[in-house]
């Protein structure tokens, strides 16, 4: 079966390619020589998407709470060229995927969200460098990419294994493999190398954000974050739409934190509220 989603990984000609708005949007703020003046002339072409981000500029996970921005270049000016990078794939990447028949589409996204904001959040808390800041935020967003392709390619296969995942006491990861002979991780990172133009860092995080949590790692590495995001996100009611339950942090998560009292709770609290605000943006 994993030859078989590889193979088709390479050769489908409907899987879901980048937007034009994104690519271009990669192309022009990747140039040192962009200016602002282009990106808005750019993301002016598509007027949803404009306002979307003028509104998403002014929520609270994105620096809402100050003077309300009205126009384009105002919300670039607060953003900055990156972060508008990043929340045009938040806003577009809802798009490219169908909606899936086995889990809740608006759900998945949310999390997806909530795990990219809680990885910059954590990175950020950590003294991470501009380069790892910058891959956090993308690298959570589009961390469970993977889950999106195996419904894409074999729905009905991989809704049955979705359909069952209660009454099982293996991780998804482990049935994916123990079915499919490959990981949602490795399957979004082999997809993302095909067919997104990302940087490698997304794609190497995206891979290994699964791996094994040590307490012992005084530093942990992007995909480490991204690990300890996803599973803070499951355990405080946000979950991907896949599971039932909300199931308990893994001690791990707090030992390679290392995090003082509250300090948690306050970023679960920052991130949840922004997210909440941010749903009727991102769902359109």
């Amino acid at each position: 079966m994993k030859n078989k989603l590889l193979e088709l990984l390479q050769t489908k000609g409907d899987l879901p390619p980048l937007s034009d708005i994104l690519i271009g949007l990669e192309g022009r703020i990747n140039d040192p020589e962009c200016d602002i003046e282009e990106v808005s002339d750019l993301i002016q072409t598509e007027p949803v998407l404009s306002g979307r981000l003028i509104r998403l500029s002014n929520s609270v996970l994105f620096g809402g709470g100050r003077e309300e921005v009205l126009d384009l270049n105002a919300a670039i000016m607060r953003l900055g060229l990156k972060m508008v990078l990043d929340l045009a794939y938040t806003l577009e990447l809802p798009n490219a995927f169908k909606k899936s028949k086995s889990f809740d589409h608006v759900e998945f996204w949310k999390h997806s969200l909530g795990v990219a904001c809680l990885s910059k959040i954590l990175v950020s808390h950590f003294g991470g460098s501009k380069e790892e800041l910058e891959t956090s935020y993308l690298a959570g967003l589009m961390h469970d990419v993977g889950i999106l392709v195996f419904d894409y390619l074999i729905p009905e296969q991989y809704g049955g294994l979705l359909g069952n995942l209660d009454d099982n006491d293996k991780s998804l990861e482990e049935l994916e493999l123990e079915n499919f002979g490959i990981s949602h991780p490795e399957l979004g990172a082999v997809f993302m190398e095909k067919w997104w133009p990302v940087s490698k860092q997304v794609v190497s995080t995206v891979r290994k954000h699964h791996g094994p949590l040590s307490a012992g790692v005084h530093s942990p590495g992007i995909s480490r974050f991204i690990n300890c995001a996803n599973q803070i996100a499951n355990s405080n009611g946000m979950g991907n739409g896949i599971f039932a339950d909300t199931p308990p942090i893994n001690p791990k998560v707090l030992k390679v934190l290392s995090l003082k009292e509250g300090e948690l709770e306050d970023f679960v609290s920052t991130t949840r509220d922004g997210v909440a605000a941010a749903e009727t943006i991102l769902m359109g």
